[in-house]
């Protein structure tokens, strides 16, 4: 048995934060209602004129597990559909921009008179507080907000990194939102009161940056971009190995691990020139140690440079690709770290499962992303209790679509 057997999530998202927190809470084992609507379906699953409304390998990791109900949320009676879902329900999910629950009259307080002990997760891209918290945001933007792009690059380069092209701070703050609705349900289960949680995807982000903060709140200094560099290490980077666009990364930081990278290089004669005497002078010299250690690395692959330095005791790892990941890393593939689904349109499908193992009751991925409105009539008939004749007369109205 999982831990949240027994907990119903009704999630109210798109994107990538709010579903990622209630896949986490599903793969314990948490019921979740994805509400959806075919006139806007989750920007994740993509739309019928792209042709891949349920063909999205996206969507089919973010949803998972889930169950798919679809609503009209511009009628009145989907809106209360959904309020009577969330009456038996634990848990809702929300990450639409600030003020769309408030119209739809589903703010905290309105689901409190719903369900007194409700816990509402809210995920907005600033939260939902501050004079700046009804600014549209997009995930991969949100890095250069709180700081991530202006460091995420090479110190003189004439222009930043631009946009990251990817979405860390949501899958931050959804992880992160899945524990903290976690332990509001240890909360309610002691005191029997809900809770309202309020999460911003910048702030999940800026909490991994507190050294280069403190740097400037304490130095005044700008720690600026680094690009492959690291005080003190040298050597370290990213060098080139045999292959095409093929390289390991390396660092070393003590004296002690410079001796051993040296003789596991097999240049011993490394030890004894006077530029790389001690790590303030190998620092100095970065660009002719770069330059030395670039002739070694060239001659082998990335696996056998990372291997040799490993043996003797030096941080290195090859850089691998995704065609790395799924054909020459025995370490996921022995930790089952690869997910083998079968999707009703896309087919089979491999997917990442849960990072963590546990003894007793281990996360699990059990079923695959529901298509649109697979779901629906088990919800309404199973779990809401109507009859033939209500979901007849709903679907003639078009709520449930």
């Amino acid at each position: 048995m999982l831990p949240l057997e027994g907990i119903r999530v009704v999630e109210l998202t798109t994107g990538a934060a709010g579903p990622t927190v209630a896949k986490c809470l599903s793969e314990y084992g948490a019921e979740v209602v994805k509400i959806e609507s075919r006139n806007r379906p989750d920007s994740h699953r993509g739309g019928p004129k792209e042709g891949r409304l349920n063909k999205s390998p996206d969507f089919a990791k973010l949803s998972r597990n889930k169950k798919s109900l679809t609503v009209n949320m511009q009628t009145n009676r989907g809106k209360d559909l959904v309020r009577d879902l969330i009456r038996v329900s634990d848990v809702v999910v929300e990450n639409f921009s600030l003020g769309v629950m408030e119209r739809w009259g589903m703010a905290y307080d309105q689901l409190r008179e719903i369900k007194p002990d409700v816990i509402l997760i809210r995920l907005k891209g600033l939260g939902c507080t501050g004079p700046h918290a009804h600014h549209v945001t997009y995930g991969p933007n949100l890095l250069a907000l709180f700081g991530m792009t202006h460091l995420w690059n090479h110190p003189n380069a004439p222009t930043p990194t631009g946009e990251a092209r990817t979405q860390h701070p949501d899958f931050m703050s959804g992880i992160a939102g899945a524990a903290a609705v976690m332990s509001a349900l240890l909360y309610r289960q002691r005191t029997g009161q809900g809770m309202c949680i309020d999460s911003s995807q910048a702030e999940a982000g800026a909490s991994l940056l507190g050294p280069y903060y403190l740097d400037w709140m304490v130095n005044h200094r700008d720690p600026g971009p680094s690009g492959n560099d690291q005080a003190g290490c040298a050597p370290h980077g990213a060098y080139p190995c045999a292959g095409e666009d093929k390289w390991c990364v390396l660092s070393v930081r003590t004296e002690v691990e410079w001796q051993a990278f040296c003789r596991a290089a097999g240049h011993p004669e490394w030890l004894e020139d006077q530029r790389f005497a001690g790590l303030l002078a190998r620092r100095e010299h970065r660009a002719e140690l770069d330059a030395l250690v670039s002739a070694w690395t060239r001659d082998w692959t990335a696996n056998e440079v990372a291997e040799t330095l490993q043996a003797a005791g030096v941080i290195a790892a090859p850089v691998q690709d995704v065609e790395d990941q799924f054909e020459r890393n025995p370490q996921f593939a022995a930790r089952g770290l690869y997910v083998n689904l079968e999707e009703p349109e896309m087919g089979p499908l491999v997917t990442e499962g849960p990072p963590v193992k546990m003894s007793e009751t281990s996360p699990q991925v059990y079923a695959h992303a529901p298509l649109l409105g697979e779901h629906t009539d088990y919800v309404v008939r199973e779990i809401l209790k109507l009859s033939d004749a209500e979901i007849q007369e709903l679907t003639s109205e078009g709520v449930l679509d």
